[in-house]
């Protein structure tokens, strides 16, 4: 194939525009691709002419001058970008000439030629590209921060290509400072911050990580700084890793917490030195803020406590629903709560009360609603109040039985006091001394009636009053043994038996002769009602129970009809047997005995099968 063949299919086929002209600097001959750029429908057409006839006068112009410098220095004009505006159209085209001189085959100059590519589009997408840069930075200027473009290629060099003005106010740096290198920017972090910060964007880059630093940066004309930087890197097809980011100056917030944590801190110690609980809750019932007082009584740290709800601390969870809705009524409807008492069992079984205030708050560093605790352990003045309870009910007890034993004093000295004048009355009133003498005889019974009425009034109250507030450990076995003994007499000779069932380790705190008292009426009650038919028998059961202690005494002896009795059992001077040595002062003594101690005591009993008497001692 010849070179003219070569020549003539080359000028046909290349998308290029090809041209050649002479020395004048008209076209010598044109490839197709140009002829269709000029809108001639044979290359041959522009044989002869020149720009002036294609362009206008301006390109025209500079295209000439070009040729003629080439044709000057015969030297060629590479790459140049050149807008290109036709005679016959408006539309604006851009191209990338390079510009040779034509020499002949001697060697002689003979004209130039030249390669355009045409770049209109290439030229419109950087138009638009660098708008949008424009754009760009402007909206950045109303951004209190730096956007930039992060890129490190294949061999680890790194820098911003793109960087928004706002680099100024925050490196004191341009953009063009770090185009080709971030030496600049790490010239100016902090000694103390610069090994953790490199090692964090070195470890984003390499594994391809969210980039979240905060750092502080010393400036030559603001000095220290804070500043915190934000990147997404991503892996381009070349092996570059390319990251979009944004730095923003946190100074003011780094000072702002600061403060903060100094109050909070102020805030903590002053709470701490505080003895009621103090706490924050959050809507979801979470601890936020706790002080010390509040912390012990859970049995932790205050760092612990943080961020644990009530059930987090073993309160039950129907408990802390309750906790939880008394707060949220508080933050919802921004009122003052008085929770005026409320009882708390620590896990010792130990029972604590407390009063609380809950207050509406807003919490300093996130500025949600809360609900401010203050609870105040009344656990002191509760057990006041319930002692002075007790005291009022034994005070009240007191009054009745005093009330009775006035009554009963009443009405027997009453009796005695009537019977005694209306013998002396008549004793006056006869004549003979024979009937004085009968009337004497029966003023003499009368005076041993009301003595004998007077010393059991004054054992029923020896009994109440002596030794009322001595209390000892005592040994409840051990004491129904020694009153076994007491009554060994009787034991022997009405042949008693005993069942028992007592722990001997039984011991508990009790006025020794308040026990000694109580288990001596009921034992010596059993043998002197003893059934007739058949040998006694009484079986004793002692136990503890939740706390209390209980004594169970009973007997196969005559019983009693609790249907008709029930109510007038323990009163003074009730009896419900002939037997001639009972007096009805007992079981009223072991009553008052038993609930002055705190304790109770109950009756069942059958005729002719027998009594059970049942004391909660303590």
């Amino acid at each position: 194939m010849n070179d003219s063949l070569l020549f003539k299919q080359m000028m046909e086929n290349v998308t290029e525009s090809v041209y050649f002209k002479d020395l004048d600097s008209r076209f010598i001959a044109i490839n197709k691709a140009l002829a269709e750029k000029f809108g001639l429908d044979d290359p041959e057409e522009a044989v002869g002419k020149t720009d002036f006839d294609f362009f206008g006068d301006e390109h025209a112009r500079a295209a000439l001058e070009d040729e003629h410098e080439i044709l000057k220095t015969k030297k060629p004009i590479l790459n140049k970008v050149e807008k290109e505006d036709f005679r016959d159209s408006e539309q604006e085209r851009w191209s990338s000439t390079s510009k040779f001189p034509l020499f002949n085959e001697q060697g002689e100059l003979i004209g130039t030629y030249g390669i355009s590519k045409d770049i209109t589009l290439e030229k419109r997408y950087q138009e638009r590209l660098k708008k949008s840069y424009d754009d760009f930075n402007k909206f950045s200027e109303q951004a209190p921060g730096l956007f930039y473009v992060f890129k490190q290629d294949p061999d680890g060099n790194t820098c911003l290509p793109f960087a928004s003005r706002a680099i100024n106010e925050i490196f004191e740096l341009q953009p063009e400072d770090v185009e080709h290198s971030l030496k600049p920017i790490i010239s100016r972090i902090h000694k103390a911050d610069l090994r953790r910060t490199i090692m964090s964007v070195y470890i984003a880059v390499k594994k391809l990580r969210q980039w979240n630093h905060e750092f502080r940066m010393h400036l030559p004309g603001k000095g220290l700084r804070w500043v915190r930087g934000r990147a997404k890197p991503e892996m381009q097809p070349d092996g570059s890793v390319v990251g979009y980011g944004y730095v923003t100056d946190i100074t003011h917030l780094k000072k702002a917490n600061a403060e903060n944590k100094r109050l909070r801190l102020q805030f903590q110690a002053i709470l701490d030195t505080v003895p009621n609980l103090i706490f924050v809750k959050d809507y979801n019932g979470r601890f936020t803020m706790v002080n010390k007082a509040a912390a012990e009584f859970f049995g932790m740290s205050e760092e612990e406590m943080i961020g644990k709800n009530d059930i987090d601390l073993g309160v039950p969870e129907d408990r802390a629903r309750v906790f939880i809705e008394r707060d949220q009524r508080v933050i919802d409807e921004g009122k003052v709560e008085l929770i005026d008492e409320d009882a708390t069992t620590l896990p010792d079984g130990t029972e604590v009360w407390h009063q609380t205030i809950k207050v509406p708050f807003v919490q300093v560093d996130t500025h949600k609603k809360a609900a401010l605790s203050i609870v105040t352990d009344i656990t002191l003045r509760k057990n006041k109040e319930n002692e002075l309870n007790e005291t009022l009910g034994i005070i009240g007890d007191q009054n009745k039985r005093l009330k009775n034993f006035a009554h009963i004093v009443s009405h027997n000295l009453r009796n005695h006091a009537g019977n005694i004048s209306m013998l002396l009355s008549l004793y006056n009133s006869e004549e003979t001394e024979e009937e004085r003498e009968d009337l004497m005889d029966y003023l003499n019974q009368a005076s041993e009636r009301l003595n004998e009425t007077i010393i059991d009034l004054n054992e029923i109250i020896d009994q109440q009053y002596k030794e009322a507030d001595t209390l000892k450990e005592v040994n409840l076995g051990k004491t129904i043994g020694k009153i076994k003994e007491i009554l060994t007499t009787e034991i022997l000779k009405e042949q008693v038996s005993f069942v028992e069932d007592i722990d001997d380790s039984l011991c508990f705190t009790y006025n020794p002769a308040y026990l000694e008292s109580i288990i001596l009426n009921m034992l010596s009650n059993a043998i002197k009602y003893r059934h007739p038919d058949r040998k006694p028998e009484i079986r004793i059961k002692a136990y503890s129970e939740e706390g209390h202690y209980y004594l169970e005494i009973a007997d196969n002896g005559l019983g009693i009809d609790m249907e008709r009795n029930r109510d007038k059992l323990f009163g003074m001077y009730k009896t419900f047997h002939s037997n001639e040595n009972s007096k009805g002062i007992g079981l009223f003594i072991t009553r008052n005995q038993v609930e002055s101690m705190g304790g109770t005591i109950e009756v069942e009993s059958e005729v002719n099968k027998g009594t059970t008497f049942k004391i909660k001692l303590k």
